[in-house]
């Protein structure tokens, strides 16, 4: 497998990462499981285990070493179509006549040919058509059975979180240790990489998937360790769990009274669990951790590297990331530093996770024209949050969650929680969602709103309809700008209609129907509800403006697994299906991870379509996906073999 670098990549000039432990009130799930939209919450606990972070400047060289693959070709001179000529793609093959799959005008739009030129689409269509076109000025290239798609553009995940994950922590997150016992033996493979006097932290604990398997201090200390310390972070990032080791480094005692914000969760004798609850208990075990993990910090530049590997290999050609700042503007700097290095298209939003953040970032004053831009970063988009996650327990739903497996420590809110005084029985702020939605709107900045439960939704598309009644000039049939909802999971059926209505968008995370489909059938919403989920058929009949996003590190970025989920609603394990009547077809699907998300981000002149005068940004899979058994073949069958960026090659599976 070959990863190809960018051109003539500058070095990185200083990254520096700074968070704040704050506490939020919106869990996380781990990076391959179901999830909610990454928190405040659990990056103030990453804060605690990172601390500030200053890489220094390292060259292309140091690139080279830390890319997975290890293969970087710095002049891409032999991976990118020539700029004094064009280049034809097509295919020989008899029975692959039409292998471009364009997505011109959001369908399944196929032809035999596409010629790309100075990193753009010159023009697609017949091959002879072409040639003539570009008579004595191209060469052509033969993908044999192989189709074309436009590169996947993933509208929804976090890089600096995504490499922290990768680089720096132990993943033992269910897909990687797919039982409890799986989980322990990782731990204690770990052993032996830890120097003396660090702890071992590792994240992505599921009790959920590995039948509500508590995670107790005495367990750990049986189980892995008792003598190193260990801190294990939960996967809905409202729990962490340590060991007697890690207690008695923390100074935490039978005596010791809860932190503010937190507790040390006690059994019935009053003996600490070695359950962590909340962030204000995490965080203190986090800092005391981060202080002796200092040598560990470079591990985090790695992570960069794994994660634009790992996003290319997955076809995607454009990100955008949805949580810059925080609570730090060093966050959007190191965002637009990478932008001069990265090899995948960025975008941002700003994160005003409570009023004033996003202020911070982005001053008072209007947008300005084309975007807010640090370097090669664009910012449009400013994100804001109405509420918790489903399988945390904290999305706020309009009917009481499941309880046999309701947290205790969750009392009796049992229909989540709002974070906005809009409702009532919500929590938080003195500024309504509908004013700080305004605020940022009427400044010409894109709004997209965190919403998983149908209570937090039902404020959400209040809080637009309001503002779209009291300002025409700011409906997105005036303005051009098409805001957006995000997760959109629990829903009822005029919802949908309503944001289609209110000209919204919305962005699903496929993983709670892959990875946590039954979770949500039999444990946390009940049959009725669950079949609802994400509801993509109810979306397309409608004409809404949908897309399939990873939340990485919620879950691993990864679109054509949410074209089959999207398709076939399979759940992960159990091989049900959730939800069959909002199947959709594979034109529908991939709707959601190259036109419709384009559109989402605002790039849809540039991106999402390969169409004349767009950006040469392509996949390369191995099978026609318009023939392929989506229902029978197991996801990682329909591979990617290539992906283009701006007429260059960045990676290619077949180079070894």
């Amino acid at each position: 497998m070959k990863v190809i670098a960018p051109p003539s990549v500058a070095r990185f000039i200083v990254l520096a990462l700074s968070f704040a432990p704050l506490l939020r009130g919106q869990p996380v799930h781990s990076e391959e499981e179901g999830s909610t939209c990454l928190s405040g919450h659990l990056l103030g606990i990453y804060s605690s285990l990172i601390g500030t972070v200053s890489f220094p400047q390292f060259d292309v060289g140091s690139i080279k070493r830390k890319l997975v693959g290890g293969a970087v070709n710095v002049d891409d001179t032999d991976n990118k179509s020539d700029d004094a000529i064009a280049t034809i793609f097509y295919s020989n093959s008899p029975t692959n006549r039409n292998p471009i799959i364009t997505m011109a005008g959001d369908k399944l739009s196929a032809v035999e040919a596409i010629a790309v030129k100075d990193g753009k689409v010159l023009a697609t269509g017949r091959l002879w058509y072409l040639k003539w076109l570009t008579w004595g000025k191209s060469v052509s290239q033969d993908i044999g059975s192989g189709v074309i798609l436009p590169g996947f553009v993933e509208p929804h995940l976090h890089i600096l979180l995504s490499a922290f994950v990768k680089g720096y922590l132990l993943d033992i997150s269910p897909l990687r240790a797919p039982s409890f016992a799986a989980a322990m033996e990782k731990l204690r493979s770990e052993l032996p990489n830890v120097k003396p006097d660090e702890w071992l932290v590792a994240h992505g604990y599921d009790p959920s998937r590995l039948s509500w398997q508590a995670l107790l201090m005495e367990v750990i200390d049986r189980e892995v360790s008792s003598t190193v310390p260990i801190l294990v972070l939960d996967a809905s990032g409202h729990l962490a769990y340590a060991n007697s080791k890690a207690f008695a480094l923390a100074n935490v005692t039978e005596h010791t009274p809860d932190p503010e914000g937190g507790e040390y969760a006690r059994g019935p004798d009053g003996k600490l669990t070695g359950v962590l609850v909340e962030a204000g208990a995490i965080n203190h075990f986090a800092t005391v951790a981060k202080t002796a993990n200092t040598s560990r910090q470079d591990k985090i530049k790695e992570g960069f590297a794994k994660v634009f590997a790992q996003w290319l290999a997955k076809g995607v050609t454009t990100v955008l990331d949805a949580g810059l700042g925080i609570s730090s503007v060093n966050e959007l700097d190191i965002i637009a530093n990478l932008t001069e290095v990265s090899p995948i298209r960025i975008r941002g939003a700003v994160a005003d996770y409570k009023p004033g953040d996003a202020k911070s970032m982005l001053g008072t004053d209007p947008m300005p024209p084309g975007g807010f831009k640090k370097k090669n970063l664009t910012v449009r988009t400013v994100k804001l949050f109405s509420d918790g996650s489903t399988q945390g327990f904290t999305a706020a739903v309009k009917h009481d969650y499941l309880l046999k497996h309701f947290p205790a420590y969750f009392h009796n809110r049992t229909r989540g929680v709002l974070v906005w005084p809009d409702a009532p029985q919500s929590r938080g702020y003195n500024v309504t969602l509908r004013d700080e939605i305004y605020t940022w709107m009427n400044k010409g900045y894109q709004i997209m709103v965190h919403s998983n439960g149908d209570r937090a939704s039902d404020m959400v598309l209040d809080a637009y309809a309001s503002i779209f009644a009291q300002y025409p000039h700011l409906h997105p049939k005036v303005s051009g700008i098409t805001h957006r909802i995000e997760h959109f999971t629990v829903t009822e059926r005029a919802q949908v209609r309503r944001a289609r209505e209110l000209g919204l968008a919305v962005s699903h995370t496929m993983g709670h129907v892959h990875f946590w489909g039954d979770i949500f059938r039999d444990d946390v919403l009940g049959s009725d509800r669950a079949e609802r989920i994400d509801p993509v058929a109810d979306g397309a009949a409608d004409g809404l403006v949908y897309s399939f996003n990873s939340d990485s590190p919620v879950t691993d970025v990864d679109p054509l697994l949410w074209v089959r989920t999207a398709i076939t609603r399979r759940v992960y394990g159990s091989g049900d299906i959730l939800g069959r009547r909002q199947r959709v077809g594979l034109e529908e699907a991939l709707r959601g991870v190259t036109s419709y998300p384009a559109k989402q981000i605002l790039l849809e002149a540039e991106v999402g379509k390969l169409e004349a005068g767009k950006n040469a940004d392509f996949v390369v899979v191995s099978e026609d996906v318009r023939v392929f058994d989506w229902d029978s073949r197991q996801p990682g069958e329909l591979r990617v073999l290539q992906t283009w960026v701006g007429g260059v090659k960045r990676f290619d599976a077949t180079t070894e």
